[in-house]
C-alpha cells in the first residue's frame, strides 16, 4: 500500500459510506475519492483493508436492506414497491451469503479407504461448521485430505467391503 497517496481519512470516509449501503461506483463518483481501480487495487495490496472494506460492504448491505423494506411500505404504488424491494433482495443476494434465499450448495467427492470414509467425513463437516460459526457471511473451501482407492475412478466407492444394511460392501455386479 506504498502507492497509495491518500490519507487514512479518505479510507475512512470510504468505509463509512459502504456501512451506509451505498455503493462503491456510487462513492467512487465523487471527485475527492479514488476511482474503483484503485480501491481494487488497495485491497489486493493489503489484506487488513480488503477485510475492513468486506466488513463495511456487509454492515452496507444491511442497511441497503432495512432501507428497501422501509421504502416498500411507503410506496404509493404497491406494485413499483414490490418491484423495487424485489429487485433490491436480488441483488443483495447476489452480493451477499446473508441474503441469498438458498445456502450455496456444498459438494464433496471422498476418496479415502472404508475405513477412513466415515472420519473424513466427519472431519471435513467439523471444519465447515467452524467455519460457518466464525465467518457467517463468507464462503470458506473445505479440503478433505486422505488416500484415494484404487480402482474408485467413478468416486462412488462402490467397493467399500464390510458389513451393513442392502448393498452395503456389495459389488453392484454381482462379483
Amino acid at each position: 500500500m506504498a502507492d497509495r497517496e491518500v490519507g487514512e481519512s479518505i479510507i475512512n470516509e470510504l468505509l463509512a459510506k459502504l456501512a451506509e449501503g451505498q455503493s462503491l461506483n456510487t462513492i467512487c463518483q465523487d471527485p475527492h475519492m479514488p476511482n474503483r481501480t484503485t480501491v481494487w487495487r488497495w485491497s489486493n495490496g493489503d489484506d487488513e483493508l480488503a477485510q475492513r472494506l468486506l466488513e463495511a460492504r456487509e454492515i452496507g448491505f444491511f442497511a441497503r436492506a432495512e432501507r428497501a423494506v422501509e421504502d416498500a411500505k411507503a410506496a404509493k404504488d404497491p406494485i413499483a414497491g414490490r418491484l423495487a424491494f424485489d429487485a433490491e433482495r436480488w441483488y443483495l443476494g447476489k452480493l451477499s451469503n446473508a441474503f441469498r434465499d438458498k445456502p450455496v450448495a456444498i459438494g464433496a467427492f471422498v476418496g479415502v479407504g472404508g475405513d477412513d470414509a466415515f472420519a473424513a467425513v466427519a472431519g471435513a463437516l467439523d471444519r465447515a461448521a467452524a467455519s460457518l460459526a466464525s465467518s457467517g457471511h463468507s464462503t470458506q473451501p473445505v479440503v478433505i485430505e486422505g488416500k484415494a482407492r484404487p480402482g474408485d475412478t467413478t468416486g462412488r466407492l462402490a467397493d467399500l467391503a464390510g458389513p451393513g444394511g442392502e448393498r452395503l460392501g456389495e459389488d453392484q455386479d454381482g462379483g
